[in-house]
């Protein structure tokens, strides 16, 4: 009878094993070195390996050692299923059984994930539309209850400056850039170390004091916060943090759960940024605010060149998200050519005046 190769394992062997020749004949597997003879039916099999291809052979020697070989060839496997005596055969039996219902299995299942890949391609070209609706499953009232949820937040934090000469220009420059808005727009300064200024959704527009310190005139926090204004009109800020966050924020706002979304959302509201193309729309639709405000707009690229020649400042989320600064400098610039504007005027504020208000001379806790 055929002989096949295998390594044999034991108690009093190498941890290696042994390469021997084995044969079954009449029943028997017999072993010339060391010499091993055991009957077929004192044998049990097991299958190893993570595609179910190792085959192991295993019985009890003298003084009840426990024994084992492994098939080593792929000829010697497929040579032994096909021969195996009498009382293995049924186990190789039921391993085929397996192996089929492991491939069907393996079937299904690859089936069901080329749906999903297909399934995924097509919710992924079209995430954006996906986004818009689920944006506009949130009810008006129900983001600007978010943002006074997170503002409330923010607020216990301290730093939040709400009066002085400072916040009153900052919210008649808004006023003015928000003059046909749904929205209930607020106005904050943050007493804050870093040139800021972010969006909350409902309608609520926070500039970093530092912003202001290095804006050179009024038309550049203009510029700021008519880009800050689009990302409340277009809803930025809302699918940014569903998009951030999770679809949960959605579900928890239409079932009017405002402050589990709070908690959720108000501890990762720094990490937060928008995709370049959001952005662009920002800029586009915030320059247009200028114009249509009347408010000289040419202070959004002048505002971008100065922030780009600062060495190691804290850029805003709208400008360090992209750091090729000049391509969004030039794309401004071409607007800007494009969109000449006559009747706007440069606005008319005692600037340095507003920068030395007292409130953003505070010390930051």
């Amino acid at each position: 009878m055929q002989s096949f190769r295998a390594i044999l394992y034991g108690a009093d062997l190498p941890l290696a094993g042994v390469n021997v020749e084995v044969r079954f004949n009449s029943g028997f597997l017999t072993i010339k070195n060391p010499s091993i003879s055991i009957y077929a039916d004192k044998i049990t099999m097991t299958v190893g390996g993570f595609e179910h291809n190792e085959f192991y052979l295993h019985w009890l020697g003298d003084a009840e050692q426990p024994m084992s070989l492994k098939l080593v060839g792929k000829e010697d496997i497929d040579w032994l299923t096909k021969n195996a005596p009498a009382p293995l055969n049924l186990q190789f039996n039921q391993w085929h059984k397996r192996q089929r219902s492991i491939k069907a299995v393996w079937g299904s299942l690859m089936t069901a994930a080329l749906v999903c890949v297909l399934s995924l391609g097509m919710f992924w070209w079209h995430y954006d539309d996906v986004l818009v609706w689920l944006a506009h499953r949130v009810s008006l009232s129900q983001e600007e209850a978010l943002g006074k949820s997170i503002l409330s937040q923010l607020e216990s934090e301290g730093d939040l400056i709400k009066q002085g000469l400072a916040v009153e220009t900052v919210q008649t420059i808004g006023k003015q850039l928000t003059a046909n808005t749904h929205y209930h727009y607020q106005w904050l300064i943050k007493n804050d170390k870093t040139v800021n200024a972010f969006a909350l959704p409902g309608g609520i527009i926070v500039v970093h004091s530092e912003l202001i310190a290095k804006a050179e005139t009024p038309d550049e926090l203009a510029a700021v916060l008519a880009h800050e204004v689009q990302h409340v009109e277009r809803q930025h800020a809302l699918k940014n943090m569903i998009n951030s966050f999770g679809w949960a924020v959605t579900l928890v706002l239409v079932l009017g759960d405002v402050n589990t979304a709070t908690a959720v959302i108000v501890h990762q509201l720094g990490n937060m940024v928008f995709s370049r193309d959001v952005e662009d729309e920002a800029d586009r639709l915030g320059l247009q605010a200028l114009i249509n405000a009347k408010i000289k707009p040419e202070g959004m690229a002048s505002m971008l060149k100065k922030l780009a020649k600062e060495p190691g400042v804290d850029l805003p989320e709208w400008l360090s998200s992209h750091p090729d600064i000049q391509q969004r400098i030039k794309t401004i610039e071409t607007l800007l050519a494009e969109k000449t504007c006559t009747e706007c005027k440069p606005l008319v504020f005692d600037w340095k005046k507003i920068q030395q208000d007292k409130l953003l001379q505070k010390p930051v806790s």
